[in-house]
């Protein structure tokens, strides 16, 4: 038999991970957003560090500035649905702010360019796991894609500005889309099995195809 443990893992409620690891809609707690701007182009992006069962979690969100500076309208209206769940209103604007935050598994302090409005918000948030073909490597890449965002209660921004029933897109997001998993490449489920089997064993993994791939991005926040 095995011993008893008490331990963060053993006892979570969501079956052991505390880590978001798959497509699914969680409970998570925004720590603190940030505005990264690359530096090699005008690319910007809002990236989240979360708080999912006691733990520290990064998630790359979405771009909302391309690389030539052009606004990018899925990620702008991404965010712009995170800001009414967060409370904000008609012609309210983000409240930029550098903070330092210690980040990493050595809790290495790194500055930051901070969304104040979403800082200690908690919300619910649905990720969506996404495999492809890393064009730098040539190899199979998983990304956690955020697809919505929801209210605490479950409300989503369009029934909290309509004031209508309160958790139905909830509802149906989980019911139809939750665990969906998002291929692109020419990439098939079984070529995932195959390659995180190849990264347990420590072995390399061959991609399914050599496709070339350019980033795509979002805009919102103004210089």
């Amino acid at each position: 038999m095995f011993k008893v443990s008490t331990s963060k893992e053993a006892i979570a409620d969501n079956g052991g991970s505390s880590y978001i690891n798959a497509s699914g809609i969680y409970d998570v707690t925004i720590k603190f957003a940030s505005l990264d701007k690359s530096t090699k182009s005008q690319a910007e992006s809002v990236n989240f560090n979360l708080d999912y069962n006691g733990n520290d979690q990064t998630i790359y969100g979405p771009y909302i500035k391309g690389g030539k500076g052009q606004d990018l309208e899925i990620g702008q209206k991404l965010i712009n649905k995170l800001a009414v769940v967060a409370g904000m209103t008609d012609g309210d604007t983000f409240e930029l702010e550098p903070e330092e935050h210690p980040v990493g598994k050595d809790n290495t302090p790194r500055e930051f360019n901070v969304i104040q409005n979403f800082s200690d918000l908690p919300i619910k948030i649905r990720i969506q796991l996404e495999y492809g073909i890393n064009p730098n490597t040539n190899e199979i890449s998983e990304k956690k894609v955020i697809k919505s965002f929801f209210r605490e209660d479950g409300a989503s921004a369009e029934e909290i500005t309509n004031e209508s029933e309160i958790g139905k897109r909830l509802a149906w997001e989980t019911e139809k889309v939750a665990d969906a998993i998002t291929y692109k490449d020419d990439v098939t489920a079984e070529d995932v099995v195959t390659w995180k089997e190849s990264k347990k064993s420590g072995k390399a993994s061959a991609p399914k195809a050599k496709v070339a791939t350019t980033a795509k991005s979002n805009g919102l926040f103004r210089s």
